[in-house]
């Protein structure tokens, strides 16, 4: 399957999942820390231009601009790129594969936020992603993503059986029927030791008024963990200088399954 085809089986046009995206990244910054102040205050001492690498809604990339920088995104996804059209139809959207893209320019800072660079299901392609990205920075130009370190108990091969379910959504705006609201559940979670890679089973539901299920879609999210070691290494293959790592946006020592916040620079 290719990487597009792997992407709009997650996200497919028309569907429950990408037209909730905001409202569950929105959740996501209440109850864990918020990557949004992170990103837009290396954009503003950047001067940009920035390069958002996964962009998707364009959420992120909307905060920077509301800041003052100029900010273009990239995206593989057409059904989070039709959101981010639609919601900022003034900004630079670009579908592309941030595993071999070619924007002809290069700009002083690239980001990919919110763990989109494990998205990225094979590891040669996000040593792939590396060099792309490399390619597009300026020099002494600085690329800065963040992933989730591994919590090794959660990634043997029975995975994780698990059952969440997420608080009720309204529905999002022009989707389903008036006074639906939305159920979406994390199903279970299947792990691969061997190519670092988990299978995420979601359930997605629009309730009528009465609570009964109207519409249902179940979607399969693909990602990769990645290690420190291993994350270093390819950084340092890529030809990656100034590498630096924290736990979190503060700026925190690397701590084991927290988050991975990653800085690095093309020499200058």
């Amino acid at each position: 399957m290719s990487g597009s085809s792997k992407v709009d089986s997650f996200y497919p046009k028309g569907g429950l999942n990408a037209a909730s995206y905001d409202l569950r990244a929105e959740l996501d910054r209440k109850l864990f820390e918020d990557p949004i102040p992170f990103y837009r205050n290396l954009a503003v001492k950047s001067g940009g231009p920035v390069l958002e690498l996964g962009c998707g809604t364009g959420r992120i990339a909307a905060a920077i601009r509301d800041a003052g920088v100029r900010i273009e995104g990239l995206d593989l996804s057409e059904a989070m790129l039709d959101q981010a059209r639609a919601k900022y139809p003034k900004m630079v959207w670009y579908k592309g594969d941030m595993c071999d893209f070619d924007l002809g320019r290069q700009f002083p800072l690239i980001i990919i936020p919110f763990r989109g660079f494990q998205e990225i299901t094979d590891g040669n392609d996000q040593r792939r992603c590396l060099a792309a990205a490399f390619t597009h920075l300026e020099p002494g130009g600085m690329l800065v993503l963040d992933l989730i370190d591994p919590d090794l108990r959660y990634c043997l091969p029975e995975g994780d059986p698990e059952i969440v379910e997420l608080p009720l959504f309204p529905m999002p705006d022009g989707i389903g029927e008036p006074q639906s609201r939305l159920r979406i559940t994390a199903m279970e979670r299947t792990s691969d030791p061997l190519t670092q890679r988990f299978d995420e089973h979601w359930r997605f539901e629009e309730l009528n008024p009465a609570g009964l299920v109207i519409r249902c879609e179940d979607c399969w999210h693909h990602m990769r963990w990645v290690y420190r070691s291993e994350m270093r290494l390819m950084f340092e293959v890529c030809g990656f200088v100034s590498i630096s790592e924290f736990s979190d946006f503060a700026g925190n020592s690397p701590k084991y399954a927290a988050n991975q916040v990653w800085m690095a620079k093309r020499p200058d």
